[in-house]
This record gives C-alpha cells, structure tokens and sequence, in this order.
C-alpha cells in the first residue's frame, strides 16, 4: 500500500514539476523578446503620435513576429494612401486659388473698363441735352434723358459689382473722420443724386430733427456709399408717387437717417430676404439690378458699427432706416 501511494506521489510530483518547467520555458522564452516587443511598441506609439500631429513622414518599423509585421505594413499603407489624398487635396486648392485670382482679376478689369464708357456716354449726353451740337426737339430731349436715366442704372450696376469684389476680397476697413456735421453730409449727398432724382421726376425732400450742428464720427465714404444707394433705390421703386423724404434724427445714444419712398413697397415674403446677395426684386417691376446694392449697404453699415432696418406695406412705400452710435 505505501508503495502504492509513494507510486502515485512520484508521479504527481513529476507531473507537477513537468507544468512547472514548462512555464518556466515558456517564461523564459518570453523574457527573451520582451525588449523586441517593447522596442516595437514604441516605435508604433511614435508613428501613431506623429501622424495625429500632421507629421505623416514617419513610418512603423518591423515587428518581432508574422502579426506585428502586418500590423506595421497596414498602418504604414494607411499612411501612405492619406499622403496621396493630402497631395490631390493640395493640387486641388492651387488650382481653386488660381482660378479665384483668375476671376477676381477678370472681375476686377471688367468692371474698371466698363466704368470709362459708361461715364464717357453719360458726358455726351449731358453735351447733347446741353444743344452744345445743335437744337433738340422736346421729342429728343425726352428720349436723351431715358438714355441717361438707363446710364445712370449701368453705372450703379457696375459700381455695385466692383464694391463687391473689393468686399469679398479685402472687406471694408473704415477711415474715420472726426466732427462731420450729419446735415451737411447729407446736403452733399442729395446735390450728387438730384439730377438722377430729376430725371425720373422725382423730389427729394429732407426733415431735419437733428440737434442743432450735430456731429458724427464716421467713414463718410462708405456711410455715404450706402445712404447714395438708398435714396437711388427709393428713386428706381418709388413708381408713380413724385416724393423721396429723407429724415433726421438723433438722441443721446444713437443717430438716425430714414429714406422713405411711397411706391410698389416690399411684399412680406420678400422683406426678409432683401439683404441676401444677388437677391433683387427689380425683375418684378422690369428694373435692372444684381441684388448686390443692399446686400453692400447692410455689409458696411454692420462694419461700422450700426444695423439697417426697414419698414414696408405692399403698394404703399418702404422706409429704410440707417441706425448709427455717434461715435464710431
């Protein structure tokens, strides 16, 4: 009996020391790659970290059996199909770039080139109006005067599309004058767009609710720009009513210049996107337009620090107001 179990001890005990050492073996083995394995590993956290930094020059080495090697020869196929992509995508930019530069030149020529006959047209008929080449006939002067009155949109139009382009590629950056006096700024507006009011048989009347002399801080070039448009744009809309008001006004935190028409006025489905680019109404009243005026008026006056709002009745006029801090 005590053979017998001394027996099966034995052989337990061999069995035992067996496992043991086979796990020690394979431990052993193990211990041997650990610094191939860690090396490896290293090497892939490097790879991985460089490429999330945008640096996708860096490559995984070769791991220390079959499965690392497929692992590394993925990734760095991985790597090299986004360098491809980012290459087409760079070409593709360039080629972008260099069409935009092309059409912003185009656009650019286009409408400085466009400009000089216009005005050169409009001096001569201003010459023809004048009988500088003979006498007219009521007849002819009428039909010189829709002559101009059709120059005179070509050149808004132009002039329209060339701020435009100057928007789109520089924005506006405002010169402020100080001390400008509100009234007479407007003055010297109306002078410069009366004739244009006269020709379609319009009156440009001004209400003046200001303090006395009051004074704003401003780039009057761009602030002139937008209130020349809107008084153009109440001429062009005011349909059969003879009466453009423009009105003044000012407190202690803001002024306020209003350009009222009483003609087709704005529909409710349209008011909200009269602002929007190349939107334009005009085709509805056969008027010519790009849908850039408004659009460049709500851009500057946002620049300068102010909001544009309007206020209209289908068939009964618009009123757009020009609000403005005072010291801008």
């Amino acid at each position: 009996m005590n053979y017998i179990i001394l027996t099966l001890s034995a052989i337990l005990f061999a069995s035992f020391a067996l496992f043991c050492t086979i796990l020690i073996s394979r431990h052993i083995k193990l211990a041997g790659k650990y610094h191939e394995i860690l090396k490896y590993l290293k090497s892939l956290s490097n790879c991985i970290s460089s490429a999330r930094w945008g640096n996708l020059q860096i490559r995984a080495q070769k791991g220390c059996s079959v499965l690392t090697n497929e692992i590394s020869k993925s990734l760095n196929s991985l790597l090299e199909s986004i360098l491809d992509r980012d290459k087409m995508i760079q070409e593709y930019v360039q080629k972008e770039k260099e069409i935009n530069d092309i059409k912003e030149d185009f656009i650019a020529m286009l409408t400085h080139d466009l400009k000089v006959p216009i005005i050169a047209q409009d001096n001569t008929l201003d010459l023809l109006l004048e009988e500088k080449f003979g006498q007219l006939s009521n007849e002819q002067k009428d039909a010189i005067k829709n002559i101009k009155i059709s120059n005179s949109d070509l050149r808004h139009l132009v002039e329209s599309l060339l701020d435009s382009h100057k928007f789109e590629k520089k924005g506006f950056v405002p010169k402020i004058q100080e001390n400008i006096i509100l009234r007479d700024f407007i003055d010297d507006i109306i002078s410069q767009v009366n004739s244009i009011a006269l020709l379609h048989d319009k009156i440009i009347r001004i209400y003046d609710n200001l303090e006395p002399n009051y004074k704003i801080n401003t780039d009057i070039f761009l602030l002139r720009r937008v209130v020349q448009n809107l008084i153009l744009n109440a001429v062009t809309y005011a349909g059969n009513s003879s009466y453009i008001d423009i009105t003044l006004e000012n407190n202690d935190t803001q002024y306020i210049i209003r350009v009222r028409d009483y003609g087709h006025g704005i529909t409710k489905d349209n008011i909200d996107k009269i602002f929007n680019k190349y939107y334009s109404a005009a085709e509805l009243y056969s008027k010519a337009s790009m849908g850039l005026g408004l659009y460049l008026s709500n851009k500057i006056i946002n620049t300068l620090g102010g909001s544009i709002r309007v206020a209209s009745e289908e068939n009964k006029g618009a009123e757009f107001s020009v609000i403005m801090p005072p010291k801008v």
